[in-house]
């Protein structure tokens, strides 16, 4: 009786073992999530660059669809009637399946316990997370890059997040933040403001852009670049609540980023600015764009 008993538990325990092995999302799946359920892998994100967003899609309703499609990797919305709703897929149409255009979908690793952390698509998320329509429920496909299901703890969990930088263990200062004080959802009341992230994203194709030679962006980039320029401008010197003022502070972050040589290493990254796309010289149309078409947005929605 005691070795059937035995005999049974084993039995039992290995088909826990391969249920949750079968569960386990693998790198290269692409898998359906609501919003909250996806844990953060940094306490901050530019609450800038989501104002515009946000700006953007109450001036023009139809775009938040475009963003929705292709976080999903299905190209730009289709057909968007007047009633389509974010939580009801089936009310609007994107023009490919989801996971045709995989480089344009976001990222999570899998933790112990099937936790899903969030490696790319910060800003993303919070912007769907706090537009209306949109929310923690809102349901979103994500692409699963590594599995780290297998840590016998969470210290081997983050030491190996850390390893393969796919963790953001900073605060809105610079400062070193511990992997417990991360908070545990996206949203605003939940991440902090580091202005400096969204500063870099105003200069994006002005000042840097896609690493060349086929190499892939480190993950947290634009956070390499915000975090060096923290020490190298002083932000008290621009009216950031002007639009004056943040067009000032935007060239002033670009001209500073493309005066560094390729081989020059960015602060404390460990990259050359030719690994994080840095330019060497200024994209002056592509700044005056963003600066006519982005920041009237954030102004905007820093007055509100």
């Amino acid at each position: 009786m005691r070795l059937y008993t035995g005999t049974v538990a084993l039995l039992f325990s290995l088909l826990a073992a391969h249920a949750q092995a079968f569960s386990t999302p693998k790198p290269g799946q692409v898998i359906e999530v609501s919003l909250e359920q996806l844990h953060p892998t940094q306490a901050v994100v530019g609450f800038d660059q989501i104002y515009y967003s946000l700006g953007l899609f109450a001036d023009k309703k139809a775009k938040v669809f475009d963003e929705y499609c292709e976080t999903n990797g299905q190209g730009a919305a289709d057909n968007v009637p007047k009633k389509a709703d974010l939580q009801q897929p089936a009310s609007f149409t994107c023009k490919d399946p989801v996971g045709t255009h995989p480089q344009d979908m976001k990222t999570v690793v899998v933790g112990p316990g099937g936790q899903l952390y969030l490696t790319d698509g910060h800003h993303s998320f919070t912007t769907l997370w706090e537009v209306p329509g949109g929310g923690p429920q809102l349901k979103m496909w994500v692409k699963v890059t590594d599995d780290f299901s297998n840590s016998p703890n969470i210290a081997t969990f983050w030491q190996r997040m850390e390893a393969a930088r796919k963790v953001w263990l900073k605060d809105n200062q610079g400062q070193t933040l511990p992997a417990q004080q991360l908070p545990a959802h996206l949203g605003f009341k939940n991440l902090q403001d580091d202005t400096f992230r969204s500063l870099v994203y105003f200069t994006r194709k002005a000042a840097y852009g896609k690493p060349e030679d086929g190499a892939i962006a480190p993950e947290f980039l634009e956070f390499y670049w915000g975090n060096w320029l923290r020490t190298q401008i002083d932000l008290s010197a621009f009216n950031l609540n002007k639009k004056d003022g943040y067009k000032t502070a935007v060239e002033a972050v670009a001209q500073r980023m493309v005066s560094l040589t390729p081989g020059s290493r960015v602060g404390d990254s460990g990259f050359t600015a030719h690994q994080l796309g840095g330019f060497t010289t200024l994209n002056r149309s592509e700044l005056e764009n963003t600066l006519e078409k982005k920041v009237p947005y954030v102004i905007d929605r820093r007055g509100q």
